[in-house]
């Protein structure tokens, strides 16, 4: 077979054992091959899905001419069935033609054989390929099957030392735990089990060597210390104290041996369910088990043949999982009569207090393996067995698919964890093994919500409404509610996700998504995001280690001007998930509130490695919520360096101008636009526009005069499609703004009647249902009333037409932020005497979007002049 080598060297060789050199030599080509031949299971490819990753720049006649030729070229030096169509549209890799590392990871490991998948696994995957051209989302596929592989890897590691273990081999033991920890440093939970393996094989200036390197490792990279429980043992194995027990894991579970009854045909089930069980049951979401050989050789041939016959008591299920650090072990009975199979389990805790009861029959020994499906699908669906909202334990009643059971729960780790990329994965996977899983696609709404993907939420959302008839009436309030929200019906879902939190005070998820809609949608109804904190404490004390919640809370503290809280917060992220996508944003934040220049220009650094997505997020916290300008200066000049697209380059200096702006270098502001503008004319044009008709900065009447006629003479219709993913959301929406910007020019030279005229060409435009379009020509007809001296009627024109932005949209655009209509609403507010109201909106302006921060000095001025108005009347009246 042909092998490509993925892991580590990437190499390419023919049968014969030739160097593919020709292939090796060609990034995209070794790029689309290993993307066919990684897969776990392999499976076929859409080309439409090829051409957007590999060839996202080029139109679809071109991309699909670069994908005939490549294919042609990986049939040539490989052979015409390396590579295999089906039909007109799909493209695969066959297994039986082509082997791969990766691939042959994953088997080894179903297979039982950990040793042979950490031989496999001799480094990162493809380490070092970079595909000029390709797609964002092909770099994000690249660092999920990295980390995914080296879990996997590292879970191999974990198997052995508990191989190890059982047969009291403590030294072998402790090596696979280091092996683990090479590859996730961060496991704290692998360092305490190798410090007290150390410790017991009475090495403990190893175990302190291997303290005192993690706590160095820790504090260089990721600026934290050791948590309190690492340092307790550390301190524990100073002392020598022996006594302690191995760390148990709440979500391990330890399965003995079934007791047999019946046909004695069957007594290898008692041995056997340890194997069938163990498997189906780990890797579940958090669920891990015992390695089931490790777990035999502990209990030796006498104690296995005693508990085939007549099962294992409590008390020694607890001694066997307090060995192996599992915090529940599984105790069970088959009996066989007539034929027929029934088996019962219950699982325990290390107090012996039964945490689940499950039950399953067959019909015969044929069905076996439907009823061990059966079985694990109860356990997993029990309450308390694993960590999780309410959420994750009904999943697994309205799924008849393990599988798909299986993939929920591991998008379920990971979406609480904050990998959302990763999440959909899981969840994709749970809605292709079962299409009426209502849950599953819920939870994709989620997390590609999480991942800015709003038109693949709404549609996730409407799927899973769809399948809600096996749903409670309350989970189909949650759905509708999530639907709502994700659609902008801000107010119905405000109101949906209160009824749902007062009737079912302990729902997790309710008070999460009632935190996120107020934190994100209140700053554009003039309300504080400030308001989120409650509902965001509450999951808290729900559910600890919420990541979602504690990255709110710390920003609610940094837009509340609690410094030591956003940083304790950050902080917390950065320990509860180091390799979430939010993990980096987070380090920003702390490093950026500082003031060590060097860790700062070192974090820079690291971000311009990172998928886009987490440097926007990272630059908006530092901008925003650290209020680091001259530090949001930095990535945005560090990304420059690395962006390979115009138009991100056009983006970053679009950034740039606008921190100028909020830092009062108007020239500097003008500069980066003129960049911008060489890169990309569109956007150039518009935010030189968009400058010089703020309404607080003094533009002189020729500069508007000579933009009104370059607008004028614009052709906004003619613009081209954007492919680049923030400029894209604007795509046939140029002559809308263009007529919002001139009517925005016309009134700040007077000329009111023009502008009357640019509203009538926006209400025409209109008609044709945008929210932004009608956004806009709202706020130029308040704008136009305000002119006129129609403050009321300004006001009712902008309360009548509240948009329905989904928030995502409204931090990544200038123009979908409504920061203009929201300061024309507190400005009109203000004027109408009605101050309260108008502090609200200056107050909630700059609280989401860097987009924002241009107006947030003179926000804080119009604060502080109303503040003294009040001060002099109360004074006056006194």
């Amino acid at each position: 077979m042909i092998e490509l080598h993925t892991l580590g060297v990437v190499d390419l060789r023919a049968p014969d054992g030739r160097e593919l050199r020709a292939i090796l030599h060609q990034p995209k080509r070794l790029g689309l091959l290993a993307y066919l031949a990684a897969a776990s299971p392999r499976r076929f490819h859409r080309r439409d899905s090829l051409l957007a990753l590999f060839w996202p720049d080029l139109d679809q006649d071109h991309a699909r001419a670069a994908l005939r030729r490549s294919l042609y070229f990986l049939r040539t030096e490989l052979g015409a069935d390396a590579v295999s169509s089906r039909g007109d549209d799909e493209v695969g890799a066959p297994e039986d033609r082509l082997w791969c590392d990766a691939g042959a990871l994953d088997r080894a490991l179903a297979a039982g054989e950990p040793e042979r998948a950490l031989d496999l696994y001799r480094g990162g995957f493809l380490d070092g390929l970079h595909v000029e051209g390709a797609a964002p989302e092909f770099q994000e596929w690249l660092d999920r099957e990295r980390a995914r592989l080296r879990d996997r890897a590292a879970m191999a590691a974990r198997t052995l030392a508990d191989r190890a273990e059982g047969a009291g081999r403590p030294e072998e033991a402790a090596g696979w735990v280091r092996r683990g920890l090479e590859l996730a440093p961060e496991d704290e939970a692998a360092l305490r089990r190798l410090l007290l393996l150390l410790e017991r094989s009475g090495d403990r200036p190893a175990a302190i060597r291997a303290y005192e390197e993690f706590a160095r490792r820790m504090s260089q990279e990721l600026e934290l210390d050791p948590s309190d429980e690492t340092r307790e043992l550390m301190e524990t194995v100073r002392s020598g104290d022996h006594t302690r027990e191995l760390e148990s894991e709440p979500g391990r579970i330890a399965v003995l041996p079934f007791a047999v009854r019946g046909d004695a045909r069957l007594a290898y089930l008692g041995e056997g369910m340890v194997d069938l069980l163990a498997t189906k049951l780990d890797g579940a979401g958090e669920i891990r088990t015992v390695d089931a050989r490790a777990l035999l050789h502990f209990l030796g041939d006498e104690r296995r043949d005693a508990m085939a016959g007549a099962g294992a008591e409590p008390v020694e299920g607890r001694r066997v999982a307090a060995h192996f650090g599992a915090g529940r072990f599984l105790l069970g009975t088959l009996v066989e009569a007539g034929g027929r199979l029934q088996v019962g389990a219950s699982l325990y805790d290390l107090s012996g207090r039964v945490v689940a009861n499950v039950r399953a029959t067959a019909s015969g020994e044929t069905e076996l393996f439907e009823l061990v499906d059966e079985l694990a699908r109860q356990l997993l669906a029990a309450a308390g067995v694993g960590h999780g909202t309410r959420l994750t334990r009904l999943a697994g009643l309205t799924t008849d698919s393990l599988d798909a059971l299986r993939a929920y729960l591991l998008g379920e780790r990971d979406l609480r964890a904050g990998r959302y990329f990763d999440a959909m994965e899981g969840f994709q996977a749970a809605v292709d093994a079962d299409p009426s899983f209502a849950l599953a696609h819920y939870r994709l709404a989620a997390a590609a919500a999480g991942c800015a993907l709003p038109e693949l939420a709404r549609g996730f959302a409407d799927q899973g409404y769809e399948h809600r008839r096996r749903l409670s009436p309350h989970d189909q309030l949650v759905l509708r509610a999530q639907r709502a929200w994700l659609h902008g019906a801000v107010p119905e879902a405000e109101s949906l996700y209160n009824t749902i939190t007062g009737t079912y005070p302990d729902d997790v998820e309710a008070w999460f998504h009632l935190g996120d809609l107020l934190f994100h949608s209140n700053p554009l109804r003039g309300r504080s995001a400030v308001e989120a904190r409650a509902p965001f404490e509450r999951v808290v004390r729900l559910e600890p280690n919420h990541v979602g919640a504690l990255v709110h809370l710390a920003r609610i503290a940094a837009i509340a001007g609690r410094r030591d809280e956003m940083l304790a917060l950050a902080e917390r992220v950065q320990r509860v998930s180091p390799e979430g996508d939010q993990a980096l944003a987070m380090r920003a934040l702390r490093v950026f509130a500082g003031e060590d220049r060097a860790a700062m220009a070192d974090l820079a650094e690291k971000l311009q490695g990172a998928r886009a997505l987490t440097v926007a997020i990272a630059f908006a916290d530092v901008a925003l919520y650290a209020r680091n300008l001259a530090g949001a200066e930095m990535l945005a000049r560090g990304f420059i360096q690395v962006a390979r697209s115009p138009e991100l380059r056009a983006l970053c200096h679009i950034l740039l101008a606008h921190l100028a702006l909020t830092g009062g270098r108007r020239g500097d502001a003008a500069v980066e636009l003129a960049q911008a503008e060489g890169l990309d004319p569109t956007w150039g044009r518009e935010m030189r526009a968009l400058f010089a008709t703020l309404p607080f900065l003094e533009t002189p009447g020729e500069e508007l005069l000579v933009l009104r006629a370059e607008l004028e003479a614009w052709d906004a219709g003619a613009v081209p499609p954007s492919m680049f993913v923030v400029f894209a959301m604007h795509n046939e929406l140029h002559p809308s703004i263009r007529a919002w910007l001139l009517g925005r020019l016309d009134l700040r030279l007077g000329d009111i009647a023009a502008a009357r005229g640019r509203a009538g060409e926006l209400s025409r435009l209109s008609a044709a249902g945008d929210v932004l379009v009608r956004s806009l020509e709202a706020e130029l007809w308040a704008e136009i009333a305000r002119a006129e001296n129609r403050v009321e009627e300004g006001i009712a024109i902008l309360e009548r037409s509240e948009p329905r932005l989904w928030f995502q949209l409204t931090v990544a655009s200038p123009f979908f932020t409504l920061a203009s209509r929201r300061w024309l609403h507190a400005e009109l507010l203000r004027e109408g005497g009605r101050l309260g109201e108008a502090a609200g909106w200056y107050a909630a302006i700059a609280e989401r979007s860097p987009y924002e921060l241009i107006y947030a000095g003179a926000a804080r001025g119009r604060l502080a002049e109303m503040k003294a108005a009040v001060t002099l009347s109360e004074a006056k009246g006194a």
